[in-house]
């Protein structure tokens, strides 16, 4: 009998469906997922390999999506899910907190890109951006199974049961998708300076990028990485700079925040605290 070796790979957490060994897994609501999503698909698992990354440091198991409906973003008719973990040989790496997608299985599926390739995604959240779709055995209606039991909508509507309809489930992503982002007053965001590009009369937009995970409340969630846009305002030896918004996968959002830095140097590559009022 051939002796499997099993390598668990302890996740000190996850944040948005990154590869292994990044932060903390936080509990999503439904609002929060879809924001953080650039592309949501449904669609049928139709293929899945597992090999190792080209470095030859790590598992991946890649799983390929035909799609039936796009209800986030343009994604191609086919797409391909990246996920640490997987069996090659005798070695087994199971990733606590990664979806086990079944092949010939549909889905909802909640992605973002992987930088720098095509077609690939990660899944937000981990294995809560996988919504596995079944058929009722009377064959009369399709519903969705919540990955971790009842989901927070993170909106006014409540809950989610454990098995909602799919097409209650897709007017719930809906409504939520076309929910305005609201900052609660007190949000602190990190950020560091980009870009600047000078208006004229002692003015300068500014672009700068949020440097951490960011969840103001249960219906709103910032990515790091999201941009945050303002202007700045030469007074003296300072600047003042005006923030007015936040970019979250494609979105926008309203700022009310002021910053005020010295003026004796560059704006580019200055980290700062933005405050929301």
């Amino acid at each position: 009998m051939k002796l499997r070796t099993f390598i668990l790979a302890v996740a000190t957490g996850f944040w948005l469906g990154t590869p292994a060994g990044a932060t903390t897994l936080v509990r999503m609501s439904l609002s929060q997922l879809a924001q953080a999503s650039s592309t949501i698909v449904q669609g049928q698992v139709v293929a899945q390999t597992t090999r190792q990354n080209p470095a030859h440091t790590r598992i991946m198991t890649y799983t390929t999506v035909q799609l039936d409906k796009a209800l986030k973003g343009q994604p191609p008719a086919t797409l391909t899910i990246e996920q640490p973990g997987g069996t090659i040989g005798n070695v087994h790496v199971r990733v606590p907190g990664t979806a086990f997608l079944r092949p010939q299985t549909e889905y909802v599926l909640f992605l973002e890109p992987v930088t720098g390739q095509t077609a690939t995604y990660h899944m937000v959240g981990m294995m809560q951006g996988a919504f596995r779709v079944y058929r009722e055995r009377n064959g009369a209606q399709r519903r969705v199974v919540l990955p971790l039991g009842a989901l927070s909508t993170g909106s006014s509507s409540g809950t989610l049961s454990q098995s909602p309809a799919l097409g209650e489930f897709q007017m719930t992503v809906s409504g939520v998708l076309a929910a305005p982002i609201v900052i609660p007053p007190g949000t602190l965001i990190p950020v560091v300076i980009i870009s600047t590009q000078f208006q004229g009369a002692g003015q300068t937009v500014v672009v700068a990028r949020t440097t951490s995970d960011l969840f103001p409340s249960k219906a709103v969630v910032i990515p790091a990485g999201s941009q945050v846009v303002g202007t700045a305002q030469r007074e003296g030896t300072k600047w003042k700079i005006y923030w007015n918004s936040v970019s979250v996968r494609g979105r926008q959002a309203h700022l009310s925040a002021i910053n005020e830095t010295s003026a004796g140097g560059s704006l580019k590559g200055q980290a700062m605290v933005v405050h929301m009022r």
